[in-house]
């Protein structure tokens, strides 16, 4: 393949990436566009295309530069973090202890009306966007309860300070997100700060005659704005305003007050369904200062089991779990994945060292003769974990497992979406930043079920899922917990999986189990019996279920661990 036509491959599903991100309605293009070429890693181009998904992400995960205000129920300033103190200043105004003194006069009325509403509503948070003096960009906040600020961002604030019923928390995301955003439309194209004033009206979904009276200007004057912008797109240029403007659009989608358009609202990382009854997420401190987050189910005295979930997955069990681990006697540990949930991400993502750190957290807890239950994508962690648990390992259950490593497209996987995308994304995993973040970013409710439907293409799966429709709430908590904070993991794990090799198992002596459905879209039980080799000690082959296999025989699964 000629280096044109690779940069032209690049550029396509480039494009696509950021279209897909202003209408989620056509993700469905994500997977034609993948389909080209795998692209080198070390290509200066695709460097280029990772670091700008990064930056249209907000930067790498795990910074301290949220910013933080609380403001008391008469208007003072309470308290504030470093953050909020720098961006209020140099964007908005000034903090004062009588009140905040905004120098754009309409932020005073977004802010009374964000108080309004969440008295009206009883909410937990509203979404504003506040305006600096001359107009020129926007800043986007969550305003909510000061009572109900996250216990990670009040530990931002310099200390703890009593909370009166009418107190506010303004939170501001990092400060360089939206400079990106609008830096990269200003500078990089030339355009004045009228034409951005323009352009971002039209991304909220304006007409050129409302954004003219919203901007307060004629009819003609907003038609040569308009041109002025499209001709300074250049031969060129236009796959680069394309992706600016997207920008602009999907950080608009992710701060959008969910009552103020018809679109469905953008889901947030919220605890429900499975949730409800699950036990509370804990933080284990690993040797190199890391945090692993894990789950505590069932019985604390029980037989220990090691859950090691599959990618874009969390530590949440089904609902009934705890209650059902306890009355079969079992301890069920649940750890969510380096970048994944609330686990810090791994600097040097590989199987053996993201298992390593569910291994740290069971000799931490002292526990032996541990059971280890894996689906999907996440085998190859569980048998690292057995691996590195030796002896303490007494057998494995794997339900519809998957080998590590790309696999080629067969001629059914047309009829299976998701079942593309996988194969696709694994062949260009360089864009996994990219697209996990705009999924994270733009996904409404009604657009994640469409996902989820999509999921279940096998008959048995649709079957299931039409009889069991609560399941998709418990997929979208479990998904939406994972990329509550960052996409890394999931982007992570794709580049993991998509290296030559897997596992070195010749010293695996942890008796595996598979348990597998006739209708898997991904592979057949025989692929796996060819990976694993002798260390299949047994086989059970499901009717009528694909990929749904472990959401349907969940309580088979849990008896299963408990006869051993």
């Amino acid at each position: 393949m000629s280096a044109a036509q690779s940069k032209a491959n690049v550029a396509l599903v480039i494009e696509t990436m950021y279209a897909v991100a202003a209408d989620p309605e056509r993700w469905e293009q994500v997977i034609e566009a993948l389909d080209v070429p795998a692209q080198a890693e070390d290509d200066q181009g695709t460097r280029g295309m990772a670091s700008l998904a990064r930056a249209a992400a907000g930067g790498e995960p795990g910074r301290a530069d949220v910013g933080v205000i609380v403001v008391s129920g008469a208007g003072g300033a309470v308290a504030c973090n470093r953050a909020g103190e720098s961006l209020f200043r140099r964007r908005l105004g000034r903090i004062e202890a009588r009140g905040l003194a905004f120098l754009n006069p309409s932020n005073h009325e977004a802010l009374t009306q964000a108080r309004k509403r969440l008295r009206e509503t009883r909410g937990r948070q509203v979404i504003v966007k506040f305006l600096d003096e001359d107009d020129e960009g926007p800043h986007f906040a969550y305003v909510t309860p000061a009572a109900a600020l996250p216990p990670a961002l009040a530990a931002t604030l310099p200390s703890p300070s009593p909370r009166g019923e009418g107190d506010i928390a303004i939170v501001f995301p990092a400060l360089e997100t939206t400079d990106r955003l609008w830096a990269s439309v200003r500078e990089s194209f030339g355009l004045t700060p009228a034409e951005t004033r323009l352009a971002a009206r039209l991304k909220d979904g304006l007409s050129l005659k409302e954004a003219a009276e919203d901007l307060e200007v004629s009819l003609n004057t907003v038609r040569n704005q308009l041109r002025a912008v499209f001709d300074k797109m250049g031969l060129n240029r236009q796959s680069e305003l394309v992706r600016a403007l997207t920008q602009l659009g999907t950080l608009a989608q992710a701060f959008e007050d969910p009552g103020a358009r018809r679109a469905s609202p953008t889901i947030f990382a919220t605890e429900r369904g499975a949730a409800e009854t699950a036990p509370p997420v804990q933080l284990f401190k690993l040797a190199d200062g890391r945090r692993l987050a894990w789950r505590d189910y069932g019985d604390p005295a029980g037989r220990p089991v090691l859950v090691i979930t599959q990618d874009l997955a969390s530590s949440l069990l089904p609902r009934g779990t705890n209650a059902l681990a306890r009355d079969l006697g079992l301890r069920a540990i649940v750890t969510e994945r380096a970048g994944a949930g609330r686990s810090d991400p791994h600097p040097d993502f590989t199987y053996a060292n993201v298992a390593a750190d569910s291994v740290a957290l069971c000799r931490h807890l002292g526990l032996d003769g541990v059971q280890i239950i894996t689906n999907t994508d996440g085998a190859a962690y569980a048998l690292e974990a057995a691996l590195q648990l030796g002896d303490s390992a007494t057998r494995m259950l794997i339900v519809s497992g998957r080998p590590p490593g790309l696999q080629a497209e067969r001629e059914r996987d047309k009829g299976h979406t998701l079942t593309l995308f996988w194969r696709r994304i694994y062949r260009n995993p360089w864009l996994s930043d990219m697209i996990f973040e705009m999924m994270r970013l733009s996904l409404s409710r009604a657009q994640f079920e469409r996902y989820a439907r999509a999921a279940a293409s096998a008959p048995g799966d649709a079957a299931y899922l039409k009889a069991h429709p609560e399941l998709l709430d418990f997929i979208i908590d479990y998904t939406r917990e994972s990329v509550a904070v960052s996409a890394r993991g999931a982007a992570d794990a794709i580049r993991c999986a998509a290296r030559p090799g897997g596992p070195d198992l010749s010293d695996l002596a942890c008796p595996v189990t598979l348990w597998h459905g006739d209708q898997d879209p991904m592979n057949g039980v025989e692929e796996m019996q060819a990976w694993l080799g002798d260390h299949v000690e047994a086989v059970r082959v499901f009717p009528d279920i694909g990929r749904f296999l472990g959401h349907r025989y969940w309580p088979e699964i849990m008896a299963w661990l408990a006869q051993g």
